[in-house]
């Protein structure tokens, strides 16, 4: 019994022993506390089951097949092992006889450990992919075994240590996604078995070291750096470099030619996103191994060599975004393994090569954004690989040819602003991976083929803008419910409204403006969760709103403006919780405003102008916290303004006039902080003293007052307005001073004050506003005496009645005529063309550079520009506000309509200056043409004639002279012809005017004999200037005589002005 009991515990012992880790060999114990030292999560990634004997079976470990249970490589790769590495490493260096270790893809944080610098026998070390931060430790690097090193994807930072040149044996370096900063240590490069270096996406700095003559690199991967200065010589000593890669650093200057004499086994090159200039050198195109080309986002110049089919591994050509110019070469045909040509960006012109059908294994094709002409070669069409072909924004003309129904594989086809004409072939149908189709901008014609889009179930985008198709919107465009983009604006669509859009979930944006749609849109359309942008204006439809459009729950922007539409807003409107903009300006909505549309809290604009709107503006939609525009003008409504402005508003812009408003101006307005652009309450019934308040507004730009019933003293807190560039406060009972900082303003805009007999003009001269004020007193004593005297002082002042009210109500509409361009285009700050920015015109000219200046004028510079969407060409006229030339400018452009005059695109206010935008014409100046253009160009009498008189813009073909005798035969008095400021000159000038219009058509009578001779037109003329210097002596000693003499003449000058105005008015 006793022997059994010694037994049983003698077998426990033994096996206690054999299942503990004292049983187990030094190398597994060791292993074993590495994991103990890390987080419990982590213990429990590592798979090592201590009842085996070996640690050679676990997994990531590896032993000396000879020698027992030494450890010789540890690959712990992607187990997802965290904690701080150099808590834990102590460890793993107590293997003697480790030569690899792997521990990349983890979470290792913590700095690099020393300890690795002197651990086993290493000679491969790969960290990369872990949380390290730090500097990089220069022990590291003392071990002479070490051939690989990757420390990739960490966030080391600090610089390269020098001491990398000790380890002579290196092979492989891995720097690359960290931020490290500083130069590179001359010595990285004089490694001389060093293959494969690293260094990309750092903040490396400096000039790149010369490379050793025995130069072993084949992989050189440093971009996304910020290398600077030029290529070193000896770059061309690396003979076994098959990959350089130097993208996105700050390299200038020119390529030497030399570097690639010697790179003759070069077969990636990727030098884009630098500063390089100068020409492509010629000895890049004998490195007959080079498959990828990357030399886009440079400043390169010259043209693409025909020697390029000397490189004919060349699978990516990538030279997009620099100055080169000439054609594509012919010789790229020969390039039997290029997938991708990428060439856009450029100044490349002449035809598109038909040899690239002959490239059949190319899938990519950008050339856009080039001046490249001709038509479509048909043997492009022979690319049945071919999945991108972008060519817009060129000058490519002709039909779309109907083979390119052949490219089977098209995913996106882009041909959008060039001069393609004809019919859209109906073998568009037959794309059946198509995701993106844009014939935007283009001459198309005819109707778009009906099934459009039915083969095509991965549409994505359809963008045909801009042409001239008619006909109805194809009905299956959305048929592979992937449509998110449809943009079919400014064409000639008729029909209906396209119920099918209804019906397609994934549209997200739907532009059909400016065409011919018809008709109501029904009122059982299906709900649609998907479209946030619709955009209908500009067409024919006509009767009510549908309600449902209320459901459409995710839509930010509704444009039905300029349409037919009747009835009032849908209050289901309010149910829009994602609406930001509403505009159904230009109808004839009638009705009330429904308060409904309060509950739309994201609202950044509502348009609502040109209607007939009536009942009280609500104020819950005044009060909107986030609403920056509200335009109600040139409606019907009535009552008071709101008095329910906040300062947590955004507001910059209220238009309200041409109402019936009533009331004060709600001092809440003033609390509004952002208030920048335009207040703007003209033609209003608006009365009471102007509120001091509003000199809160001190960001306000424009505000207008005019046409109400406002009296009483300007408050002085009006000063405070320091923005201020446009006032007009003219037709009111206004009196007293001007705030003193407007009166720069009076000097631009003098008509913007008229109306207002006893507002004194002259700011601070007391005197004047005393008698302004005495002869309104004056006036008054006299209608007493009226009482004694009534028939002599009636009699006069009737007279006087009959020729103020001639003189004001003429200067009434002149004023009002030439001041209503002006409160258009300010009350509207910004109406440029629908492809322009005004962050376009600031980024195309950098901030209105010298650069880009192609004009100058007397009241302005002119600067060229270009739309980022179209790259189509403007030019912008900068006005200074300060006078009135802008006004004028607007004036005279918006009014003529010549064949030899640019047309006028739009405009912009923007801090105090004018931006008048006109189509560019690329000759230059007119003074450039007539002094400055080599060879100078000949006009022969047949042509001048023709510039200066014919015009087939004037009415039934006359030109100018028949057209002016015309007018004057209807109506002798009529001078409308005349530029309309004559009603501003003074009566001698005016007369000078007209006999110089007598003149003029004297000399083009139609029998010669009627003529005057030369001699005759001279003495005319020269009697007209004598006339002319006496004149104006004779005013300059008049300028002595008293204020009432002065007073005098102005009416006088009046009277002149409704003499030759007021027939104009009636033309």
């Amino acid at each position: 019994m006793f022997l059994l009991r010694q037994c049983f515990v003698l077998i426990s012992l033994t096996l206690f022993q054999a299942s503990s880790p004292a049983s187990l060999p030094s190398s597994a114990t060791d292993l074993l506390k590495f994991q103990d030292s890390l987080p419990l999560h982590s213990q429990k990634l590592l798979p090592w089951n201590q009842s085996s004997s070996s640690p050679c079976q676990w997994p990531g470990v590896s032993c000396y097949p000879t020698k027992s249970f030494q450890v010789k490589a540890l690959n712990l790769s992607g187990y997802g092992l965290s904690g701080i590495l150099n808590n834990s490493i102590s460890y793993l260096c107590l293997h003697k006889h480790l030569n690899l270790l792997d521990l990349s893809g983890n979470h290792f944080t913590g700095v690099i450990p020393h300890l690795l610098g002197n651990c086993g026998q290493l000679n491969t070390i790969l960290l990369n992919y872990n949380a390290l931060e730090g500097s990089i430790p220069a022990d590291v690097f003392k071990s002479k075994k070490l051939v690989q090193l990757d420390l990739g994807y960490n966030s080391l930072s600090g610089n390269v240590p020098p001491e990398v040149s000790f380890c002579t044996n290196l092979e492989y370096l891995g720097l690359y996604n960290n931020y490290l900063s500083g130069e590179l240590p001359s010595e990285i490069f004089s490694l001389p078995k060093l293959n494969f270096l690293y260094l990309n996406t750092n903040n490396l700095t400096g000039l790149l070291p010369d490379f050793l003559p025995s130069c072993a690199i084949s992989d050189l991967w440093i971009h996304e750096n910020a290398f600077s200065g030029s290529f070193p010589f000896t770059l061309s000593n690396c003979q076994n470099l098959t990959a350089f890669i130097a993208s996105q650093n700050n390299f200038e200057g020119v390529i030497a030619p030399e570097i690639f004499k010697g790179l003759l086994q070069l077969e990636v090159l990727y030098l884009d996103g630098n500063k390089l200039e100068g020409e492509i050198p010629q000895t890049l195109w004998g490195l007959e191994n080079l498959q990828e080309l990357v030399l886009s986002g440079n400043k390169l110049n010259g043209t693409i060599s025909e020697r390029i089919s000397q490189c004919p591994q060349l699978v990516t050509i990538a030279l997009s975004g620099n100055n080169l110019v000439g054609h594509i070469p012919r010789l790229v045909g020969t390039l039997q393994y290029l997938t991708n040509l990428i060439l856009f960006d450029n100044k490349l012109d002449g035809p598109l090569p038909s040899e690239l059908g002959n490239c059949s294994s190319l899938v990519e094709i950008r050339l856009q954004n080039n001046l490249i002409g001709g038509n479509i070669p048909p043997e492009i069409c022979n690319l049945e690989n071919l999945e991108v072909l972008f060519l817009s924004n060129n000058f490519i003309e002709g039909r779309i040819p109907r083979q390119i129904g052949r490219l089977s594989n098209l995913k996106i086809l882009a041909l959008y602003s060039n001069n393609l004409s004809g019919i859209i072939p109906s073998e568009t149908t037959n794309f059946t991976k198509l995701t993106y189709l844009s014939f935007a901008h283009n001459d198309l014609t005819g109707e778009v083929p009906f099934d459009l889009g039915k083969n095509s179930p991965d549409l994505d985008r359809l963008d045909l803008t801009s042409n001239h198709l008619y006909g109805p919107i194809p009905p299956n465009v959305c048929h592979g419910n992937n449509l998110r983009v449809l943009t079919l604006g400014d064409n000639r669509f008729n029909g209906s409204f396209p119920v099918e859009i209804s019906k397609c979930w994934s549209l997200r944006r739907v532009i059909l403006s400016n065409n011919l749609l018809e008709g109501r849109i029904p009122t059982d359309l299906e709900r649609n969760s998907g479209v946030s942008y619709l955009e209908v204006r500009g067409n024919l439809l006509e009767g009510k709103i549908p309600a449902v459009f209320g459901s459409w729950s995710n839509l930010s922007m509704i444009d039905f403006s300029g349409n037919k539409f009747s009835g009032s807003i849908p209050p289901e409107f309010g149910k829009l919780e994602n609406l930001q903009s509403l505009r159904l300006s230009s109808n004839n909505l009638t009705g009330r405003i429904p308060f409904d549309l309060s509950h739309c809290r994201k609202l950044i604009k509502i348009d609502l102008s040109k209607n007939q709107f009536s009942g009280k503006i609500p104020s819950e939609i005044t009060s909107l916290e986030k609403l920056e525009s509200l335009l109600l003008q040139e409606n019907k409504l009535s009552g008071a303004i709101p008095d329910s402005f906040s300062p947590l508003q955004g507001l910059f812009e209220l238009q309200l006039s041409s109402n019936m408003l009533e009331g004060p101006i709600p001092c809440s307005l003033s609390k509004i902080n952002h208030f920048s652009s335009v207040l703007n309450l003209s033609y209003n019934k608006l009365s009471g003293t102007i509120p001091g308040c509003l000199g809160n507004l001190d960001k306000l730009q424009i505000l207008d007052l005019s046409s109400n019933s406002f009296f009483g003293e300007m408050p002085t807190e009006l000063n405070d307005m320091i923005s201020l560039y446009f006032v007009n406060i003219s037709f009111n009972q206004l009196s007293g001073k001007l705030p003193t900082s407007w009166m720069r303003i009076v000097a631009s805009y003098p008509g913007s004050f008229l109306g207002n007999p006893e507002l004194c003009l002259l700011g601070n001269d007391a005197r004047y506003c005393k008698n302004i004020r005495e002869g309104h007193t004056r006036r008054l004593g006299r209608h007493v005496l009226a009482g004694v005297i009534i028939c002599v002082i009636i009699s006069m002042a009737l007279l006087c009645s009959v020729v103020y009210i001639i003189a004001v109500r003429v200067l009434q509409h002149k004023i009002h005529r030439d001041h209503s361009l002006l409160r258009q285009c300010q009350s509207h700050t910004e109406d440029l063309p629908e492809d322009l920015q005004f962050e376009d015109i600031m980024r195309a000219t950098e901030g209105m550079n010298e650069e880009y200046v192609i004009g100058r004028g007397k009241h302005g510079t002119v600067y060229r520009t270009e739309s980022a969407n179209s790259r189509k060409n403007w030019a912008v006229k900068k006005v200074s506000l300060s006078g009135d030339n802008f006004s004028l400018e607007m004036r005279t452009l918006s009014v003529v309509r010549h064949r030899n005059i640019v047309r006028m695109g739009g405009h912009c206010i923007k801090d105090g200056y004018g931006f008048i935008v006109t189509e560019f014409m690329p000759g230059g100046t007119l003074f450039d043409v007539l002094h400055r253009h080599e060879p100078r160009m000949v006009l022969d009498w047949d042509t001048r004639y023709r510039i200066a008189l014919v015009d087939p813009s004037f009415e039934e073909g006359l030109d100018i002279v028949s057209w002016t005798r015309k007018k004057l035969e209807e109506n002798a008095e009529c001078v409308c012809f005349l530029d309309r400021e004559i009603s501003f000159w003074n009566r001698d000038e005016q007369q000078k005017a007209l006999k110089l219009l007598e003149l003029a058509l004297e000399c083009t009578e139609s029998v010669a004999d009627k003529r005057p001779s030369m001699r005759d037109v001279v003495g005319s003329l020269i009697k007209l200037h004598e006339r002319s210097v006496n004149d104006r002596d004779i005013r300059t000693k008049k300028a002595s005589s008293d204020s009432s003499s002065s007073m005098q003449e102005n009416q006088d000058n009046s009277s002149c002005v409704g003499a030759i105005s007021m027939p104009c008015t009636h033309a």
